[in-house]
């Protein structure tokens, strides 16, 4: 698809109610429970068809959409939320993403704020994923991190160790968890990612930080992953996306579970 037609099928999708979000939980792995969930964007076309958010995302940033795709996920994520408390015993977050471009906002936090009441959630039941790559400098963004904390927010960096975000800035943190970029769960037993995992983990970890490590899509990735002192996970290999119609479902299924929970280590 071409960008004017993915586009097109994004206005529409708005329209007709066919942007969907699907939710992909957080384990810890060693105590072999849910703890978070992730909501994730959909697009799915009068055909039935699913575009996910690489096809479109890019696109919706340049246009300067994104922030308003933002905030339809956050008022999903936040009903979501509601009903995890209405009908299971779960006292897991949700993830939301939050782009950048929220900093050109001058009242992004109070929207989030107002949006989230709303729904009488506890602000600490939301888990706000700044998107994109972080700077060091970038003092916007991080005063909205550091306001977004201060209303009780739990704030988390997306991607890190692509593009600038280092382990420098990790001492001066406005942030509460660190996901850590895929490409260094790709790279696990080819190269030095390995240890680069397990240096980002226990400098986390005296910091009082959480270290998720996203895109595990295999038993092996998944324990050499806990080997290096990362044990959040995320990935298909414990559980693809799932439809927000099935989610709740999916909850208490786990919560139904005793001892048999998706454990690695054995």
């Amino acid at each position: 698809m071409e960008n004017m037609d993915i586009m097109k099928e994004y206005y529409e999708a708005m329209r007709e109610d066919r942007i969907k979000a699907y939710y992909q939980p957080v384990y810890h792995i060693e105590e072999s429970c849910l703890v978070s969930a992730e909501a994730l964007c959909r697009i799915i076309t009068r055909e039935g068809r699913i575009i996910t958010p690489d096809r479109f995302i890019p696109i919706l940033e340049c246009t300067g959409e994104i922030c308003a795709l933002d905030w339809y996920m956050i008022d999903r994520a936040c009903a979501m939320a509601f009903d995890i408390i209405a009908e299971t015993v779960s006292d897991i977050r949700i993830a939301v993403n939050f782009s950048r471009y929220h900093v050109n906002e001058w009242d992004a936090v109070e929207h989030l704020c107002s949006i989230v009441d709303s729904y009488f959630l506890d602000h600490d039941r939301i888990e706000v994923e700044i998107t994109e790559s972080y700077k060091t400098q970038d003092y916007p963004l991080n005063k909205m991190m550091q306001k977004l904390r201060s209303e009780g927010f739990h704030v988390a960096v997306d991607d890190f160790g692509n593009g600038e975000s280092t382990l420098k800035f990790i001492k001066g943190s406005c942030f509460d968890t660190i996901k850590i970029d895929r490409s260094f769960i790709e790279g696990l037993g080819k190269d030095n990612s390995g240890a680069i995992i397990k240096g980002i983990s226990g400098m986390a970890k005296d910091l009082g930080i959480r270290t998720v490590a996203e895109g595990v899509e295999t038993l092996d990735q998944a324990v050499r992953v806990v080997c290096n002192g990362c044990v959040y996970i995320q990935g298909n290999y414990l559980s693809a996306p799932i439809p927000e119609d099935m989610f709740i479902d999916y909850i208490l299924k786990e919560e139904e579970k005793t001892t048999d929970k998706p454990v690695i280590i054995g």
